[in-house]
């Protein structure tokens, strides 16, 4: 809340910008990862710092993916979110908006659809790199839940890369369950960028199993690896 106070600030004199998640992700550096005690590794960093658009898909496993996914913010980098998140989180939420965020309506599939098209016009107009959740909600069960299309039908649409970017678990200081957080390691991992020049719509499906493939077989790496670390 405290941030998204900040970002109203920051950002009043330039709204919908991208370029306003300077603040967050310069607040998540060097305030909240030491006031939490995280201590966040993010590697493939050279498949983010480019200005070609892109789709980049996120494991999503707490609100906690905030910190890892500021930390590892590409530039030009927007995330399309649903519009609750706008109405009911406060400053959180109108920080968002300022900063570019794009809102999806869940629960109405036109508005949805209509959403999609216009952001695949964003893409290839700006030049956008576009943050998602593919599971399309939080899992706290260690793994990958299967994932929804919504992302690689844009990715398709505008015949731009995916860019998986996965996080590693959590489990070695924070638990929901035990009401546990303690200091801990968190491990990022860019994946190479998924082409899908040539692509249609009938590719979708075998896209997306395949990104998640190698998303889980990365977050088990990686989450095996960070449980080594002090």
């Amino acid at each position: 809340m405290i941030i998204g106070l900040g970002v109203i600030i920051y950002s009043l004199w330039k709204p919908k910008d991208p370029q306003n998640h300077k603040f967050v992700t310069l607040s998540v550096k060097y305030l909240l990862m030491k006031v939490l005690g995280m201590d966040i590794t993010l590697r493939g960093q050279e498949h983010l710092d480019n200005d070609k658009p892109a789709i980049m898909v996120v494991n999503h496993q707490s609100s906690i993916d905030m910190l890892p996914l500021f930390f590892s913010w590409p530039k030009n980098c927007v995330v399309i979110s649903k519009r609750e998140v706008l109405w009911f989180s406060g400053p959180f939420g109108l920080g968002a908006w300022l900063c570019g965020t794009i809102w999806i309506d869940r629960l109405n599939p036109d508005s949805a659809r209509g959403t999609m098209n216009s952001t695949a016009q964003l893409i290839k107009d700006k030049k956008y790199k576009v943050a998602m959740f593919p599971e399309g909600t939080r899992n706290h069960k260690g793994s990958l839940l299967p994932f929804k299309k919504g992302a690689f039908h844009l990715a398709v649409q505008g015949q731009v890369p995916i860019i998986p970017l996965v996080i590693s678990s959590y489990d070695n200081f924070y638990s929901k369950r035990d009401k546990r957080f303690n200091e801990g390691n968190v491990l990022v991992e860019a994946l190479p960028p998924i082409t899908t020049e040539g692509l249609s719509g009938s590719d979708v499906t075998e896209l997306s199993e395949n990104t998640r493939n190698l998303m889980l077989k990365a977050f088990e790496n990686i989450s095996a690896e960070v449980k080594t670390m002090k």
